[in-house]
């Protein structure tokens, strides 16, 4: 079964019973990708006309009965999740016009079901006339991306947050056990285990810090800046009420940005965001990385660490087990890297008044932090909490390193010691054995300077 509407290019078939209309028929047929459109931020477009529809009531634009049955369709929607009414995919046409109006026609075509009206009896509640009253795709689609990144950004500072308290956890418990340090992966001079685990959450404790500033870049809006940034067809005191009625509820602060012209012109803020998002992932790489190398071995390798195993690594070889969770934490933020560059080459499109590329801005951002977001908590429960820590292992292999020689530049100079450390390569010997064996020091003056407090600069 099917009913019949008509919009500006002729009679639609719909199927029976589905609230959307003309507009998103034609989107279905034309565009047959394979991704729907993130439902978070068709909630957010829900919230965006929820708060004009009530501006547009309380100054008698809208009859009252209209305007207020209008609002609890969308708090309805909002309840309800209803994904069969917001079928369209992520690739659509330009600036999500077809998403804009997809919301249009289920928002209007539900209000009027409570009405007790035929579906599509637009001369009562109309998508364009009422629904999308005082919008433009233009200004609701890139603040719905900002309100929706907005808020997932928040989340996702959850779970790193999280993640920083296990590794300031690990730092604190592991202050004294001493480690080889590496540089160009070849041994260097002492370093804590502690002080790895430091390294690393101050790092990720850096990318809060940024994100605040993020936070208030994506606050400022392009709301009411409707077709061109100008605010045609938007009166102020309506656009005031309008942001007034947004933070309500949300129980925010989004303000409109001082020029809503450059906000709907340039989407660098979503560079901003993408950029954050990638510096962070290339960190998360770095981490998992050094973790992986400490794990190695266990003979072959560096065994400093052991983590905890959480599935069989070979389908060949018995008992070997694999930093899968790091693999997957470095996969992820390879990823995340691709989808950030993604929204800077989008960015990179504009065209005059606007970017017509936003829809792929938001898939991008929001797939992002998705893969984020289950990568933290990952990392944080499947390792990071079930680390343990080789340091008497770690510590012999230490002494027997020849990366604690720059400790005896004061004592013999750069040049006598390089050739100790060549003596001891060519030998194949540990380096402090070479000492002792040739008399270099005495046992007291070994101890001395090869003490846990001297390597550390305590």
């Amino acid at each position: 079964m099917v009913r019949k509407e008509r919009d500006s290019l002729g009679e639609v078939e719909i199927p029976d019973g589905r609230l959307y209309g003309p507009e998103t028929v034609r989107a279905l047929s034309n565009f047959p990708y394979y991704r729907f459109m993130d439902r978070r931020i068709i909630d957010t477009l829900i919230v965006i006309k929820r708060s004009y529809v009530k501006a547009f009531t309380s100054k008698g634009k809208i009859p009252k009965e209209i305007g207020d049955v209008i609002t609890k369709a969308a708090d309805e929607l909002l309840k309800s999740k209803n994904e069969l009414d917001f079928p369209l995919k992520y690739i659509q046409a330009g600036a999500g016009t077809s998403t804009n109006m997809n919301v249009n026609e289920v928002i209007a075509n539900k209000a009027l079901e409570m009405l007790g009206k035929p579906l599509g009896s637009h001369d009562v509640i109309s998508p364009h006339n009422q629904v999308n009253i005082g919008q433009s795709t233009n200004d609701t689609i890139p603040a719905a991306i900002r309100i929706t990144a907005y808020f997932a950004l928040k989340a996702l500072s959850k779970y790193i947050e999280k993640t920083i308290d296990r590794l300031d956890s690990l730092a604190e418990e592991n202050a004294n056990k001493i480690k080889t340090g590496r540089t160009h992966i070849q041994d260097a001079s002492a370093v804590t285990f502690g002080g790895e685990f430091k390294a690393y959450a101050d790092q990720l404790r850096s990318f809060l810090e940024e994100k605040d500033y993020v936070l208030t870049r994506l606050r400022r809006l392009n709301l009411g800046g409707t077709a061109v940034g100008t605010g045609a067809n938007l009166p102020r005191d309506v656009r005031d009420l309008v942001y007034k009625n947004l933070n309500e509820y949300y129980g925010e602060e989004f303000v409109p940005a001082n020029n809503l012209m450059m906000v709907m012109q340039f989407t660098s803020d979503f560079n901003l965001l993408a950029s954050w998002m990638s510096n962070l992932s290339a960190a998360l790489i770095k981490i998992s990385r050094d973790l992986r190398l400490m794990n190695s071995g266990p003979v072959a390798g560096f065994n400093e660490i052991v983590l905890p195993a959480v599935q069989p690594g070979s389908s060949i070889m018995p008992g070997k087990v694999n930093p899968s969770i790091l693999e997957a934490v470095t996969m992820s933020a390879l990823m995340t890297r691709g989808l950030a560059q993604t929204v800077n080459d989008a960015s990179s499109q504009g065209e005059m008044e606007i970017n017509v590329f936003t829809p792929i801005i938001y898939t991008a951002l929001m797939e992002a932090f998705d893969i984020l977001t289950v990568t933290f908590s990952i990392l944080e429960d499947k390792t990071l909490k079930g680390i343990k820590i080789n340091s008497e292992y770690a510590f012999q292999m230490l002494l027997n390193s020849p990366g604690t020689a720059l400790l005896l530049n004061p004592v013999l100079g750069y040049e006598r010691t390089a050739e100790i450390v060549k003596e001891a390569k060519e030998k194949n010997v540990p380096f402090l054995k070479l000492l002792r064996e040739r008399k270099i020091l005495t046992e007291e003056q070994i101890n001395k300077i090869f003490s846990p407090e001297n390597m550390l600069n305590k």
